[in-house]
């Protein structure tokens, strides 16, 4: 199997499992995955790592392909991901056992923005701040 169809597995796998955990959450569900994030601030850092590590294996599965914007070139899948994550934050404010919290939001954007600057990295781009 070519190593750019086992990223697109990944990426379907990951997605799947990342889907799995916003499902049971909002259902209420006691997973494991709930209870092993004890240490101070374990699910802004959780949040980062995720949503970060999902950005990162679909930017690898997408092949890093670009979309123009505003007179700039962004991630295709980072791009997308930011309304994603934001309306999947704000909706918990209308699921009883959830909490909406804007720091979490600001870990799923660190997230994606640490895994695009990989992504641009690995590619040979650099990635203006400014």
């Amino acid at each position: 199997m070519k190593t750019q169809n086992i990223i697109k597995v990944i990426a379907v796998l990951f997605t799947l499992f990342i889907g799995f955990i916003i499902y049971s959450a909002n259902k209420g569900s006691d997973l494991f995955f709930f209870k092993i994030i004890t240490f101070p601030y374990g699910d802004k850092f959780a949040h980062a790592i995720l949503i970060g590590t999902l950005a990162f294996i679909l930017n690898l599965a997408a092949n890093g392909k670009t979309v123009s914007w505003l007179g700039k070139k962004w991630l295709l899948i980072s791009f997308l991901m930011l309304p994603l994550v934001t309306i999947e934050e704000f909706s918990q404010i209308f699921i009883d056992n959830r909490t909406f919290d804007l720091i979490d939001l600001g870990a799923n954007y660190i997230g994606i923005a640490i895994a695009s600057w990989a992504i641009l990295k690995m590619k040979g781009r650099t990635i203006s701040l400014a």
